[in-house]
């Protein structure tokens, strides 16, 4: 799948030290509401092999078609079949942000999701602090639709989490 210089793929092999790069990034672990902790490249290897396995997740390498690297990772988790709903997750490398490929890359996984698994909505948790994430997701057509007080601590300090969702677009019939 491409879409605006992105494209979206299977993780390969080779992705792993830039996985393992981002995994080791406390500050941005941190913007992505998670326990930074050390990872090797087995770590990172059983992690993207337990979201392979998992039959309620997808995974994707957000991949820059011009330079022909990978840029970055999208995944919707807790996929719901029955509710027909998932939760988005995206992660860019620093040096990828403004370029236009994350709305690109959720513009793809969202309609991939649709397409494939027949989900109609997606939703998300987010820094409320993170205000360059958040107003990526309303261009992206997301709304807040509540916050979670102090729910995410970092350095002794608790933080405000935004909830977002975004019903996705029908299937046209043809």
């Amino acid at each position: 799948m491409a879409k605006g210089g992105a494209a979206l793929r299977a993780p390969e092999p080779g992705d792993v030290p830039f996985l393992r790069a981002l995994r080791n990034d406390v500050a941005l672990q941190t913007q992505l509401l998670s326990l930074p902790r050390p990872n090797s490249d087995d770590r990172v290897r059983e992690w993207i092999s337990g979201l392979a396995r998992d039959e309620a997740s997808l995974f994707f390498i957000i991949h820059s078609v011009e330079k022909s690297t990978p840029v970055g990772f999208i995944q919707v988790r807790e996929m719901h079949m029955v509710h027909r709903r998932g939760m988005l997750g995206i992660c860019l490398a620093e040096a990828a942000r403004g370029q236009g490929h994350g709305s690109a890359a959720m513009e793809m996984m969202e309609d991939f999701a649709r397409r494939v698994f027949g989900l109609r909505k997606l939703t998300l948790q987010v820094l409320a602090s993170n205000t360059g994430a958040v107003r990526l997701y309303e261009r992206s057509g997301y709304s807040t639709v509540g916050v979670l007080r102090e729910h995410f601590m970092n350095d002794g300090v608790f933080h405000d989490v935004a909830l977002m969702e975004k019903f996705l677009a029908p299937e046209v019939p043809a």
